[in-house]
């Protein structure tokens, strides 16, 4: 609920600041309002790189990312987090692949950048003592769909960013924020009436860079 709450304050403050730039947006840079492709890498070669606090998929998450699509809106991310626990030989390790759309950002004010829709899921995978990488034996059948070890993660959520120099190009970061759950939490507030909605969301907070 801590979390839930700081992200929507986030937001609220971000809306405020939308109004009031409202009336210079207009007048941004046409490199900032239009859809303009950067430059592509190497097919092999990531995008941008990405790094994430929280979201269930460990403590700190790292990765790359790759953008594609119409103007490079579709992402694809590669990601590694771990969530120490009494010990390196107890920490939890966290492989994830993650696809989301994300709208084109929008001018806010000074250069900054909103991109208000960041849909996706990723799937991950867990390997620590208390995931299971197949069906566990001594739990009834159907209580689990499928292993413990393997989620599916849906999220939404906004980026703030914006362009500034480079030595052969400019780049991009951003700031993001992310709501998002899991198959077993949506199934739990299905089964459990008593379980609330906010019970089953959680906040994520990262950073991405384009290189």
């Amino acid at each position: 609920m801590r979390n839930l709450s700081a992200f929507c304050l986030l937001f609220c403050l971000t809306l405020s600041l939308t109004a009031t730039a409202q009336d210079t947006s207009d007048n941004a840079s046409p490199i900032a309002s239009d859809k303009v492709d950067r430059p592509k890498n190497k097919w092999y070669a990531p995008d941008y790189v990405v790094a994430q606090h929280a979201g269930l998929i460990g403590i700190l998450a790292m990765g790359v990312g790759y953008d594609f699509g119409k103007h490079d809106r579709t992402n694809a991310e590669l990601m590694y987090g771990f969530t120490p626990n009494y010990g390196f030989k107890n920490t939890t390790h966290t492989f994830t692949t993650r696809v989301y759309y994300q709208s084109h950002p929008k001018p806010l004010f000074k250069g900054f950048q909103v991109s208000w829709i960041k849909a996706g899921a990723g799937i991950s995978m867990t390997i620590g003592e208390q995931f299971e990488t197949f069906f566990p034996k001594h739990y009834p059948e159907g209580y689990y769909i499928w292993p413990t070890a393997t989620r599916i993660l849906p999220f939404v959520g906004s980026s703030l960013g914006r362009e500034f120099g480079g030595k052969k190009r400019p780049h991009y970061g951003e700031l993001y924020g992310e709501i998002g759950t899991s198959d077993v939490m949506i199934v739990d507030k299905y089964r459990n009436k008593g379980i609330s909605v906010p019970d089953i969301l959680n906040l994520a907070i990262g950073v991405r860079l384009s290189l």
